[in-house]
């Protein structure tokens, strides 16, 4: 039996493989989680009819946020390894009931994560083969789908050491091909270069544009917080996971904004918005840029899809298990496998559903306005969890941990995540509300979050022992400071 783990007769579960993986996998779990070429290549994509030719701008506001939402799940972070990431967190700094909304909020995005990327790729896949390769059945999307499930559950299944790794190879090559791909554009255009794409004049109505772009160039920085839910398996988490969570936002938000602003030129700035918004933008810039190096390109966007969903499930199969762990998920989810130590179970459960959401809504609307749907509800979600995390740093170190705090740190950054990110919500649904079937995201979101709350105020009443659990922080860390010992629970 592993070291820390119990026995089912003592009522508790077993650990999942501790310290087992360092600082390069850890990031590179938050860096493929937010897939930098897929992002560019069909999140960012979305953002291109608000923002036009300012998306650069859009996208650099959004890593602004992210930036602040990072540093506050960093400093948060330093404290508390433990595999329910950011609900932990919340429980931790604002109370239980911040724990159990952010819980219920995460379950209301993560696992949603893995089949807008299947539907993603089933996209980009049927596209190219319909194009490029001649093969014209419109059913074949089904067949990606089914094939990125595949590769996705065989990767997360077995040990997280291999998922990490793989995470690290396909996030590193993606990068290179897409930075490669935006240095020859810069170089090409040179002579046409200036900062106009930073001019918020070119988004649709101004700054409301802009913001309704940071929409969908948010959705591209999601999961810079995933490798959180790794602190039980990272080594010396306390260091790693925030140097992991605040780097890869900051090093994929560069990337980010190099590639749009390389993009805009690409495409000749006048003529961006049409080349944009037409199939697949980015393969076309390989084929202009590179001939028959645009295969390179595609290969990467698909890498990248299938990096993003091995973390996506990584990340959200973890949370699960801290779930169970506290009784707050179904006591299944909480299962380790006694060979592999990944919560087996939760990783069954979930590549199940991703595989099965795919397909409906693939069915029902096609994988494009799928994937469409899903981003923008995901997105809305997500911004209400950093905004709480962002809180959570203020009250953590504002009132717990005083002798620590840093105006900087723990007040201006946190505060400005929070403005930030008020402002996509706020365009979202006032000024350019999505129309059908897109906008049934806003609603279902809004239903989310509100029955969020509703379970939260029963549980208090009915069983507040359970939210109590959420503040546990289940490791053996050897790293641990005697003032934190204390507040590090054993498996009960």
């Amino acid at each position: 039996m592993a070291a820390g783990s119990t026995t089912p007769e003592q009522g508790g579960f077993d650990h999942l493989r501790e310290h087992s993986i360092g600082l390069p996998q850890v990031l590179f779990q938050s860096i493929t989680h937010m897939a930098p070429a897929a992002a560019i290549a069909y999140s960012i994509y979305i953002s291109v009819p608000d923002a036009r030719q300012a998306l650069p701008l859009s996208v650099g506001l959004a890593l602004i946020a992210c930036l602040c939402a990072a540093t506050a799940i960093g400093q948060l972070a330093k404290h508390l390894p433990s595999a329910g990431g950011l609900y932990t967190y919340a429980a931790r700094s604002l109370g239980p009931w911040a724990g159990f909304i952010t819980a219920w909020l995460f379950v209301g995005f993560q696992p949603l994560v893995a089949p807008f990327l299947y539907l993603e790729f089933g996209w980009a896949m049927h596209d190219v083969f319909d194009t490029s390769v001649g093969w014209h059945w419109s059913g074949q999307w089904v067949v990606w789908v089914l094939l990125m499930a595949v590769i996705v559950f065989l990767l997360t299944y077995r040990d997280v050491r291999l998922s990490t790794t793989a995470g690290v190879i396909l996030g590193a090559f993606e990068i290179g091909i897409f930075t490669a791909l935006a240095i020859w554009i810069l170089f090409s255009k040179s002579g046409d270069l200036n900062l106009q794409p930073f001019n918020p004049s070119h988004a649709v109505g101004h700054w409301s544009g802009v913001f309704k772009g940071m929409v969908f160039a948010i959705l591209a920085f999601i999961g810079f917080e995933a490798s959180a839910p790794l602190g039980e398996e990272a080594k010396h988490p306390r260091r790693t996971v925030p140097r992991a969570v605040v780097g890869s936002a900051l090093a994929i938000g560069i990337f980010y904004v190099l590639c749009s602003y390389a993009w805009v030129f690409g495409a000749g700035f006048n003529n961006f918005v049409a080349q944009a918004t037409g199939a697949d933008p980015w393969r076309n810039l390989g084929k202009v840029f590179w001939s028959t190096g645009w295969i390179i390109v595609f290969l990467a966007i698909c890498n990248s899809i299938a990096a993003n969903s091995n973390a996506a499930v990584n990340a959200a199969t973890r949370v699960f298990y801290a779930l169970a762990r506290n009784g707050l998920a179904p006591r299944p989810l909480g299962h380790v496998h006694p060979k592999f130590r990944t919560p087996s179970t939760a990783i069954i459960g979930m590549s199940g559903f991703a595989f099965v959401l795919s397909l409906l809504l693939g069915w029902k609307w096609g994988p494009l306005i799928g994937f469409s749907l899903i981003a923008t509800l995901a997105v809305i979600i997500v911004v209400v969890v950093y905004m709480l995390i962002c809180a959570g740093a203020i009250w953590e170190y504002w009132v717990k941990r005083r002798a620590e705090f840093n105006p900087l740190l723990h007040f201006v950054m946190p505060v400005g995540g929070i403005v930030l990110f008020f402002f996509p919500l706020y365009y979202q649904y006032y000024k350019f509300v999505p129309t059908y079937p897109i906008k049934y995201a806003n609603w279902i979101a809004i239903g989310w979050i509100v029955a969020g709350i509703v379970l939260t105020i029963w549980l208090s009443i009915t069983r507040p022992e359970k939210l109590r659990d959420m503040e546990r922080v289940y490791v053996e860390d050897e790293t641990l400071a005697p003032a934190d010992a204390a507040a590090t629970f054993p498996v009960a």
